[in-house]
């Protein structure tokens, strides 16, 4: 029987995978801010973040992440990037469409696993636990982390640490119990029968509200295959610690702790006022950066409908993080 792209050493890389976006999902979740009221406070924005990426509300958090008019603007670049996405080559269009057809065949279930029964047995008793997860998510995470320029220096912080709980998770859990393996198939194969697409050119075809509602089935399901194996996100985004440890009307800190896979982890998080909403502080300084307003000897409007944020987006200044943990 062919070992397919799921079998063996690729099933591991892609379970490690799964992880490192995973922590990057979770952290991308605190950098957006909710509209009223749960966004009166600095620490009520963030608690709303935690729990729409919990609850896998991707557009909610996109909406709340930027201002109205920002917002409009994204929706526009997102769709012009769509419509003209970078060309897929011939084995990415035939990975994708093999991979999709394992999983939602009528007999996928027991297909894959019986299939991966072989990696289950070399996993028995917890030796050779993805050995090389660790390895995966640093490269993957770390790539994330340094990328992206909504992350802070504090913020770099905490990104890190989750990124290496997630490792050591990984590591270190032991993935070989059929059981666990067996739920674990069935909720990947329901996701993926969910999503309705068998190939890579239906899945850019989608439009912007079926590709957020699609992301959100993924990540619900991934948080479901997590928890199988006692990785549970959302317990862990709904008993965060957040309190503000300087606010002073503009701008503020707040303090989010979390525990992720038996580990504490902590780090500041700048928030900045504005139009009585609280927003990310790094979230509107990298956007005010990548969308600069245009020169102008006059002032617009009122309600002209730019996406440029307000100047206190782009010279505010966040009072310093704690450094200390919980």
């Amino acid at each position: 029987m062919p070992t397919g792209p799921l079998h063996g050493t690729v099933f591991r890389r892609r379970l490690a995978r799964a992880v490192a976006c995973t922590a990057a999902l979770a952290l991308a979740a605190c950098q957006h801010a909710p509209p009223p009221p749960s966004n009166a406070t600095p620490e009520k924005a963030v608690a709303t973040n935690l729990r729409l990426t919990a609850a896998g509300d991707f557009d909610g958090l996109m909406q709340n992440r930027l201002p109205p008019a920002a917002y409009a603007q994204w929706r526009r670049e997102w769709s012009a990037a769509h419509a003209h996405p970078v060309a897929a080559t011939a084995d990415q269009q035939q990975q994708f469409a093999a991979i999709m057809q394992q999983l939602t065949a009528p007999d996928a279930e027991a297909a894959l696993l019986k299939r991966a029964e072989p990696t289950l047995a070399t996993l028995k008793g917890g030796h050779n636990a993805l050995p090389i997860a660790g390895s995966i998510l640093e490269a993957a995470g770390r790539q994330v982390i340094a990328n992206s320029p909504q992350l802070g220096p504090v913020q770099r912080s905490l990104a890190l640490q989750t990124l290496n709980a997630a490792a050591t998770w990984a590591q270190t859990t032991d993935f070989s119990h059929p059981k666990q393996a067996r739920k674990a198939i069935a909720i990947i194969c329901t996701t993926a029968r969910s999503l309705h697409v068998q190939t890579l050119a239906q899945w850019r075809t989608l439009d912007y509200a079926t590709t957020m509602k699609d992301y959100g089935l993924i990540w619900r399901g991934l948080e479901s295959v997590l928890n199988v194996y006692g990785l549970d996100l959302a317990r862990s985004l709904a008993d965060a610690d957040i309190s503000v440890v300087t606010n002073d009307g503009t701008n503020a800190t707040v303090k989010l702790g979390l525990k992720i896979a038996g580990q504490r982890l902590s780090g500041g998080w700048p928030m900045v006022k504005q139009a009585g909403h609280w927003y990310d502080a790094a979230l509107l300084d990298a956007w005010a950066k990548a969308h600069p307003a245009p020169a102008a000897t006059t002032v617009a409007p009122a309600g002209a409908g730019s996406a440029a944020l307000p100047a206190s987006a782009r010279t505010r200044t966040a009072p310093a993080a704690p450094a200390s943990s919980p």
